[in-house]
């Protein structure tokens, strides 16, 4: 006989019951985790070894431009920044000898050997000179700076009857006509001159139509090393017939100012990297700054954006030029 069919009868209060049951334990079970996550990181202990980084040290902060000046010039110092955007540059003691703006004497004469880039004049001269001999030469910036000379000498004057007489090694013997030599001739940037008339070469005494060449020299980058009134200042009567190339913006600077070249070395010693001389000339900015000579080694400092140019004054020291356009 089949069984029958039990038939279940809902009872609310066992559910009810039931899902209490249910959310009691769901409860508790919820409240013992977040206990557990709660719990300290420092409370858990983890075996093994780790790398340890260091600590990046702080970046100072920058302080601001200083501007400085003087009654010359105008320069800009960069405080806290050292030399930002500056190139080192290291001076051998030996260059201290060196250079176009050097002073040389008989007690300091140029080093033995020693020259610039030199060129034979016969290869390069133009045609508004002539030469009293084939082998002579003259360092190049001297020599491409003298054609020019010559050339607007003779466009003013339409004369062409200079002689370049001798430049590092000018003959002084009996009936020359540049009688007397110089210590600094040796470096190649002097030129003594002379002149052709009547057939024949005489001594150039810097006056008449050829005093053009005086007068105007400094625009070329020459100074008459030996200027009238100088005396007592060089140590040497008034010398027309000596040129000597310093450079354009040098030989300018001493015309302006009635310098003659210690003059000159003198005026620049007050100037430092930290406050330069500012000059400008032909729309070129011009940095001219001295650095006293440390030793073996002197160490300062030329911007990276622009050349630059160093000569030593043969006594204690250099002097640095920086043109920027």
């Amino acid at each position: 006989m089949a069984d029958r069919a039990r038939k279940v009868k809902f009872k609310p209060r066992r559910f009810v019951g039931a899902v209490a049951v249910i959310l009691l334990v769901t409860f508790g079970a919820d409240t013992v985790w977040r206990s557990l996550s709660n719990d300290e990181h420092h409370n858990l202990v983890i075996d093994g070894d780790f790398a340890e980084y260091p600590t990046m040290p702080e970046t100072p902060q920058q302080e601001n431009a200083v501007t400085l000046a003087n009654d010359d010039s105008t320069s800009t110092k960069t405080v806290g920044v050292e030399n930002v955007g500056q190139h080192q540059l290291i001076l051998s003691e030996a260059k201290v000898a060196e250079g176009k703006l050097a002073v040389y004497a008989p007690d300091r004469p140029v080093k033995s050997g020693y020259a610039g880039d030199m060129v034979n004049l016969l290869s390069v001269k133009n045609e508004y000179y002539s030469l009293y001999s084939e082998s002579i030469q003259l360092e190049s910036d001297a020599a491409e700076a003298f054609n020019q000379l010559m050339e607007d000498y003779n466009n003013d004057t339409g004369l062409s009857d200079f002689v370049v007489y001798g430049t590092n090694d000018t003959y002084t013997g009996e009936d020359s006509c540049c009688p007397e030599s110089f210590t600094e001739s040796a470096l190649g940037t002097s030129v003594d001159l002379a002149l052709k008339a009547y057939g024949e070469v005489i001594e150039y005494d810097g006056l008449d139509d050829e005093s053009w060449v005086v007068e105007n020299c400094w625009k070329y980058g020459f100074i008459v090393r030996y200027p009238e009134g100088k005396n007592d200042t060089t140590g040497h009567s008034y010398c027309p017939w000596h040129l000597r190339y310093v450079g354009k913006v040098h030989s300018v600077i001493m015309h302006e100012k009635d310098m003659c070249l210690e003059d000159y070395i003198r005026f620049l010693a007050d100037f430092t990297l930290d406050k330069p001389y500012q000059y400008k000339y032909d729309d070129v900015d011009f940095t001219i700054f001295s650095v006293k000579s440390t030793g073996e080694s002197t160490v300062t400092y030329v911007p990276l954006s622009s050349s630059y140019s160093v000569s030593g004054n043969n006594k204690d020291g250099f002097i640095i030029n920086t043109p920027k356009s």
